[in-house]
């Protein structure tokens, strides 16, 4: 299985390349079907892309969430930081339906 990490925060990625060392890292995706079907993608990514990733191209999705206090808010945070407040979280099911304003 292939991973991918879409990041452009070198912190994130350095961090997530130590327990991922094969991994391959994009900045952006511009289309689900950039991403090799049954790819690991870790990152963090419009929910519509996560959609299409799980339910269409079969790949699994792990969320980086990072949980931090206000006052660390808009700061680049370093490795040790990021393993304080950053939390992994995988999509397992994703169900999504188009709202529409009448």
């Amino acid at each position: 299985m292939e991973v991918v990490i879409v990041s452009r925060h070198e912190s994130t990625i350095k961090l997530l390349k130590t327990v991922f060392s094969e991994a391959k890292v994009v900045s952006h995706i511009n289309s689900p079907e950039d991403i090799p079907s049954g790819s690991l993608v870790i990152g963090n990514l419009p929910i519509h892309l996560i959609d299409e990733l799980i339910n269409k191209r079969g790949c699994r999705f792990v969320l980086v969430s990072l949980e931090i206090p206000q006052e660390l808010r808009g700061k680049e945070l370093n490795e040790e930081e990021l393993r304080k407040y950053m939390r992994l979280l995988e999509i397992t099911r994703l169900e999504l339906s188009e709202f529409i304003i009448s």
